[in-house]
Protein backbone atom coordinates (compact mmCIF):
# COMPACT_ATOMS: atom_id res chain seq x y z
CA UNK A 1 0.00 0.00 0.00
CA UNK A 2 2.91 1.94 0.61
CA UNK A 3 3.93 1.98 -3.03
CA UNK A 4 0.58 3.12 -4.02
CA UNK A 5 0.14 6.11 -2.06
CA UNK A 6 3.56 7.40 -3.02
CA UNK A 7 2.75 7.14 -6.65
CA UNK A 8 -0.26 9.22 -6.09
CA UNK A 9 1.66 11.49 -4.06
CA UNK A 10 4.25 11.57 -6.98
CA UNK A 11 1.25 11.80 -9.67
CA UNK A 12 -0.35 15.00 -7.81
CA UNK A 13 3.18 16.85 -7.91
CA UNK A 14 4.11 15.70 -11.83
CA UNK A 15 0.35 16.79 -12.52
CA UNK A 16 0.86 20.23 -10.88
CA UNK A 17 4.18 20.51 -12.39
CA UNK A 18 2.43 19.29 -16.13
CA UNK A 19 -0.26 22.01 -15.58
CA UNK A 20 2.31 25.16 -14.76
CA UNK A 21 3.88 23.66 -18.11
CA UNK A 22 0.68 24.49 -20.08
CA UNK A 23 0.08 27.31 -19.17
CA UNK A 24 3.26 28.55 -19.96
CA UNK A 25 3.47 26.75 -23.56
CA UNK A 26 -0.28 28.48 -24.37
CA UNK A 27 1.38 32.09 -24.11
CA UNK A 28 4.89 30.81 -25.88
CA UNK A 29 6.33 31.51 -29.63
CA UNK A 30 5.50 27.99 -31.90
CA UNK A 31 7.64 25.27 -30.98
CA UNK A 32 8.56 22.22 -33.49
CA UNK A 33 10.79 19.14 -33.49
CA UNK A 34 12.36 20.44 -36.98
CA UNK A 35 14.01 23.43 -35.10
CA UNK A 36 15.39 21.92 -31.49
CA UNK A 37 17.60 25.20 -31.10
CA UNK A 38 14.71 27.41 -31.48
CA UNK A 39 12.86 24.76 -29.14
CA UNK A 40 15.50 24.55 -26.34
CA UNK A 41 15.96 28.41 -26.09
CA UNK A 42 11.70 28.95 -25.92
CA UNK A 43 12.04 26.61 -23.05
CA UNK A 44 14.58 27.31 -20.76
CA UNK A 45 13.96 30.86 -21.66
CA UNK A 46 10.69 30.59 -20.27
CA UNK A 47 10.76 30.76 -16.20
CA UNK A 48 6.90 29.07 -15.31
CA UNK A 49 8.05 26.28 -17.83
CA UNK A 50 11.06 25.62 -16.14
CA UNK A 51 9.28 25.99 -12.85
CA UNK A 52 6.87 23.21 -13.94
CA UNK A 53 9.69 20.78 -15.46
CA UNK A 54 11.26 21.43 -12.34
CA UNK A 55 7.99 19.87 -10.24
CA UNK A 56 6.94 17.38 -13.16
CA UNK A 57 10.81 16.00 -12.45
CA UNK A 58 10.21 15.86 -8.74
CA UNK A 59 7.21 13.81 -9.33
CA UNK A 60 9.13 11.51 -11.64
CA UNK A 61 11.57 11.15 -8.61
CA UNK A 62 8.70 9.85 -6.56
CA UNK A 63 7.66 7.65 -8.91
CA UNK A 64 10.84 5.71 -9.17
CA UNK A 65 11.00 5.23 -5.28
CA UNK A 66 7.09 3.69 -5.57
CA UNK A 67 8.70 1.67 -8.41
CA UNK A 68 10.60 -0.57 -5.76
CA UNK A 69 8.21 -0.77 -3.46
CA UNK A 70 5.31 -2.17 -5.00
CA UNK A 71 4.54 -4.05 -8.27
CA UNK A 72 4.65 -2.27 -12.02
CA UNK A 73 1.42 -3.44 -12.85
CA UNK A 74 0.37 -1.41 -9.22
CA UNK A 75 2.14 1.50 -9.12
CA UNK A 76 2.41 2.83 -13.31
CA UNK A 77 -1.07 2.48 -13.37
CA UNK A 78 -1.85 3.99 -10.41
CA UNK A 79 0.46 7.10 -11.56
CA UNK A 80 -1.14 7.57 -14.68
CA UNK A 81 -4.56 7.22 -13.60
CA UNK A 82 -3.47 9.84 -10.76
CA UNK A 83 -2.11 12.59 -13.05
CA UNK A 84 -5.55 12.27 -15.64
CA UNK A 85 -7.58 12.74 -12.19
CA UNK A 86 -5.57 15.78 -11.27
CA UNK A 87 -5.52 17.17 -14.50
CA UNK A 88 -8.97 17.13 -15.23
CA UNK A 89 -9.88 18.54 -11.85
CA UNK A 90 -7.52 21.41 -12.93
CA UNK A 91 -8.83 21.73 -15.69
CA UNK A 92 -12.54 22.55 -13.96
CA UNK A 93 -10.88 24.63 -11.17
CA UNK A 94 -9.30 26.96 -13.92
CA UNK A 95 -12.21 26.80 -15.85
CA UNK A 96 -11.43 24.64 -18.89
CA UNK A 97 -14.62 22.79 -21.33
CA UNK A 98 -14.92 19.29 -19.52
CA UNK A 99 -16.39 16.96 -22.38
CA UNK A 100 -19.05 14.29 -21.30
CA UNK A 101 -16.58 12.03 -21.62
CA UNK A 102 -13.65 12.69 -19.99
CA UNK A 103 -16.11 13.78 -16.52
CA UNK A 104 -16.99 9.77 -16.75
CA UNK A 105 -13.31 8.93 -16.90
CA UNK A 106 -12.80 11.36 -13.56
CA UNK A 107 -15.41 9.24 -12.03
CA UNK A 108 -14.06 5.97 -13.28
CA UNK A 109 -10.74 6.77 -12.12
CA UNK A 110 -11.33 5.99 -8.10
CA UNK A 111 -13.06 3.18 -8.74
CA UNK A 112 -9.88 2.15 -11.11
CA UNK A 113 -7.24 3.03 -7.99
CA UNK A 114 -9.26 1.13 -5.47
CA UNK A 115 -9.23 -2.37 -7.91
CA UNK A 116 -5.99 -1.97 -7.87
CA UNK A 117 -5.10 -0.77 -3.83
CA UNK A 118 -7.43 -3.88 -3.35
CA UNK A 119 -5.64 -6.34 -5.69
CA UNK A 120 -2.45 -5.75 -3.06
CA UNK A 121 -3.99 -7.96 -0.44
CA UNK A 122 -2.34 -11.60 -0.07
CA UNK A 123 -2.18 -13.28 -2.71
CA UNK A 124 -1.45 -10.21 -4.60
CA UNK A 125 2.16 -10.93 -6.52
CA UNK A 126 5.87 -10.00 -5.60
CA UNK A 127 7.69 -6.80 -6.77
CA UNK A 128 10.52 -7.22 -8.59
CA UNK A 129 13.50 -5.47 -8.56
CA UNK A 130 16.75 -7.11 -10.68
CA UNK A 131 16.12 -6.60 -14.57
CA UNK A 132 17.11 -8.94 -17.54
CA UNK A 133 19.88 -6.01 -18.81
CA UNK A 134 20.10 -7.63 -22.44
CA UNK A 135 16.47 -7.57 -22.64
CA UNK A 136 16.08 -4.18 -21.24
CA UNK A 137 19.04 -2.99 -23.44
CA UNK A 138 17.44 -4.07 -26.47
CA UNK A 139 13.50 -2.99 -25.59
CA UNK A 140 14.79 0.33 -24.47
CA UNK A 141 16.94 1.32 -27.60
CA UNK A 142 14.56 -0.51 -30.43
CA UNK A 143 11.87 1.82 -29.17
CA UNK A 144 13.65 5.34 -28.95
CA UNK A 145 14.82 4.49 -32.34
CA UNK A 146 11.36 3.20 -33.90
CA UNK A 147 9.78 6.37 -32.18
CA UNK A 148 11.94 8.76 -33.88
CA UNK A 149 12.65 7.08 -36.81
CA UNK A 150 8.55 7.07 -36.51
CA UNK A 151 8.08 10.87 -35.97
CA UNK A 152 10.45 11.86 -38.76
CA UNK A 153 8.89 10.00 -41.27
CA UNK A 154 5.29 11.24 -40.67
CA UNK A 155 6.46 14.65 -40.83
CA UNK A 156 8.35 14.24 -43.69
CA UNK A 157 7.63 16.65 -46.40
CA UNK A 158 6.18 19.53 -43.48
CA UNK A 159 3.24 17.25 -43.05
CA UNK A 160 1.23 17.51 -39.72
CA UNK A 161 1.29 14.95 -36.80
CA UNK A 162 -0.85 15.36 -35.04
CA UNK A 163 -0.61 16.11 -30.61
CA UNK A 164 -2.50 12.50 -30.40
CA UNK A 165 0.26 10.75 -32.63
CA UNK A 166 2.83 12.44 -31.15
CA UNK A 167 1.89 12.03 -27.42
CA UNK A 168 1.84 8.74 -28.02
CA UNK A 169 5.24 8.53 -29.36
CA UNK A 170 6.23 10.55 -26.38
CA UNK A 171 4.61 7.98 -24.38
CA UNK A 172 6.84 4.98 -25.48
CA UNK A 173 10.26 7.29 -25.40
CA UNK A 174 9.31 8.07 -21.55
CA UNK A 175 8.07 4.45 -20.95
CA UNK A 176 11.73 3.43 -21.87
CA UNK A 177 12.67 6.31 -18.69
CA UNK A 178 10.34 4.60 -16.58
CA UNK A 179 11.51 1.37 -17.01
CA UNK A 180 15.11 2.73 -15.78
CA UNK A 181 13.35 3.82 -13.23
CA UNK A 182 12.29 0.69 -12.13
CA UNK A 183 15.35 -0.16 -12.28
CA UNK A 184 16.99 1.90 -10.42
CA UNK A 185 13.85 1.92 -7.87
CA UNK A 186 14.98 -1.72 -7.42
CA UNK A 187 18.12 -0.48 -6.44
CA UNK A 188 16.93 1.86 -3.94
CA UNK A 189 15.00 -1.25 -2.58
CA UNK A 190 17.72 -3.58 -2.14
CA UNK A 191 21.07 -1.65 -1.01
CA UNK A 192 19.40 1.82 0.31
CA UNK A 193 20.64 5.25 -0.97
CA UNK A 194 24.35 5.25 0.28
CA UNK A 195 24.95 1.80 -0.89
CA UNK A 196 23.31 2.48 -4.30
CA UNK A 197 24.79 5.41 -5.74
CA UNK A 198 27.82 3.46 -6.89
CA UNK A 199 26.06 0.39 -8.82
CA UNK A 200 23.57 2.92 -9.82
CA UNK A 201 26.20 5.12 -11.83
CA UNK A 202 27.70 1.52 -13.29
CA UNK A 203 24.35 0.28 -14.42
CA UNK A 204 22.81 1.55 -17.72
CA UNK A 205 19.73 2.75 -16.32
CA UNK A 206 20.47 6.37 -15.11
CA UNK A 207 21.76 7.06 -19.52
CA UNK A 208 18.99 4.54 -20.79
CA UNK A 209 16.88 7.02 -18.52
CA UNK A 210 17.95 10.47 -19.36
CA UNK A 211 18.07 9.28 -23.45
CA UNK A 212 14.09 8.26 -23.28
CA UNK A 213 13.27 11.30 -20.83
CA UNK A 214 14.97 13.40 -23.74
CA UNK A 215 13.36 12.50 -26.59
CA UNK A 216 9.71 11.81 -25.08
CA UNK A 217 9.83 15.65 -23.50
CA UNK A 218 10.68 17.07 -27.20
CA UNK A 219 7.89 15.10 -28.59
CA UNK A 220 5.42 15.95 -25.76
CA UNK A 221 5.77 19.41 -25.12
CA UNK A 222 5.42 19.50 -29.08
CA UNK A 223 2.06 17.85 -28.38
CA UNK A 224 1.13 19.64 -25.44
CA UNK A 225 1.31 22.89 -26.87
CA UNK A 226 -0.99 21.71 -29.64
CA UNK A 227 -3.79 20.89 -27.34
CA UNK A 228 -4.61 20.76 -23.46
CA UNK A 229 -2.90 18.50 -20.89
CA UNK A 230 -6.10 16.61 -20.21
CA UNK A 231 -6.44 15.94 -23.75
CA UNK A 232 -2.49 14.67 -24.36
CA UNK A 233 -1.62 13.57 -20.92
CA UNK A 234 -3.41 10.55 -20.85
CA UNK A 235 -2.84 9.57 -24.70
CA UNK A 236 0.98 9.87 -23.91
CA UNK A 237 0.68 8.01 -19.90
CA UNK A 238 -1.77 5.21 -21.13
CA UNK A 239 0.49 4.37 -23.72
CA UNK A 240 3.49 4.41 -21.61
CA UNK A 241 1.27 2.49 -19.05
CA UNK A 242 0.58 -0.25 -21.24
CA UNK A 243 4.70 -0.68 -22.56
CA UNK A 244 5.87 -0.23 -18.81
CA UNK A 245 3.28 -2.71 -17.42
CA UNK A 246 3.93 -5.47 -20.39
CA UNK A 247 7.57 -5.07 -20.31
CA UNK A 248 8.35 -4.07 -16.83
CA UNK A 249 6.69 -7.38 -16.24
CA UNK A 250 8.67 -9.25 -18.29
CA UNK A 251 12.19 -7.83 -17.60
CA UNK A 252 11.82 -7.68 -14.51
CA UNK A 253 10.52 -10.95 -13.57
CA UNK A 254 7.98 -10.02 -11.74
CA UNK A 255 5.11 -12.22 -10.72
CA UNK A 256 1.41 -11.49 -11.26
CA UNK A 257 -1.27 -12.41 -7.98
CA UNK A 258 -1.49 -15.85 -8.09
CA UNK A 259 -5.06 -15.56 -6.39
CA UNK A 260 -7.75 -15.56 -9.24
CA UNK A 261 -9.33 -12.65 -7.46
CA UNK A 262 -6.38 -10.84 -6.41
CA UNK A 263 -5.04 -11.15 -10.19
CA UNK A 264 -8.97 -10.15 -11.46
CA UNK A 265 -9.15 -7.06 -9.44
CA UNK A 266 -5.31 -6.64 -11.15
CA UNK A 267 -6.86 -6.82 -14.58
CA UNK A 268 -9.92 -4.74 -14.18
CA UNK A 269 -8.22 -1.83 -12.58
CA UNK A 270 -5.62 -1.85 -14.74
CA UNK A 271 -8.00 -2.32 -17.93
CA UNK A 272 -10.53 0.65 -16.07
CA UNK A 273 -7.33 3.17 -16.52
CA UNK A 274 -7.01 2.53 -20.10
CA UNK A 275 -10.74 3.54 -21.19
CA UNK A 276 -9.30 7.16 -20.24
CA UNK A 277 -7.85 7.07 -23.46
CA UNK A 278 -11.30 6.00 -25.29
CA UNK A 279 -13.02 8.10 -23.43
CA UNK A 280 -10.79 11.43 -24.28
CA UNK A 281 -9.60 10.51 -27.78
CA UNK A 282 -12.72 12.17 -29.52
CA UNK A 283 -12.25 15.67 -28.56
CA UNK A 284 -8.60 15.98 -29.14
CA UNK A 285 -9.08 16.85 -33.27
CA UNK A 286 -11.43 20.01 -31.16
CA UNK A 287 -9.06 20.39 -28.78
CA UNK A 288 -6.25 21.57 -30.83
CA UNK A 289 -8.56 23.82 -32.32
CA UNK A 290 -9.83 25.41 -29.84
CA UNK A 291 -6.01 25.52 -27.93
CA UNK A 292 -4.57 26.91 -31.76
CA UNK A 293 -7.66 29.79 -31.52
CA UNK A 294 -6.60 30.38 -27.79
CA UNK A 295 -2.75 31.02 -28.86
CA UNK A 296 -3.35 32.85 -32.01
CA UNK A 297 -5.60 35.23 -29.78
CA UNK A 298 -2.78 35.46 -26.96
CA UNK A 299 -0.34 36.14 -29.19
CA UNK A 300 -1.76 38.17 -31.97
CA UNK A 301 -0.96 35.75 -34.66
CA UNK A 302 -2.84 33.73 -37.72
CA UNK A 303 -4.87 30.83 -36.37
CA UNK A 304 -4.08 28.80 -39.38
CA UNK A 305 -0.03 29.54 -39.32
CA UNK A 306 0.82 25.95 -38.50
CA UNK A 307 3.06 25.13 -35.31
CA UNK A 308 6.63 25.40 -37.02
CA UNK A 309 5.84 28.97 -37.66
CA UNK A 310 3.12 31.08 -36.99
CA UNK A 311 2.56 34.68 -38.76
CA UNK A 312 2.73 37.39 -36.45
CA UNK A 313 -0.35 39.95 -37.92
Amino acid sequence: MTGLIAALLSAATYALGLTIEQRALHRAPGISVHRPLHLARVLLGNGRWVAGCALAALGSVGLIISLGLAPVSVVQPAFAGGIAMALLLAAMILGDPITRGERVALGAMPIALLLLSLSLGPGGGETGTVADVPLLLLVSIGTVVLCVGAVALAARGGRYVSAAAMGAAAGLSQGVAGLQGKGLGGLLADRGLADAILPALTSPYPYLYALGWAVGIVLFQTSLQRSRASITAPVSNVVGNVFMVVLGTVIFSEQLPSDPLMLALRILGFTLTLTVVVLVRGSVAQAEADTSRQRSHNAGVRPDAGPDGPYRA
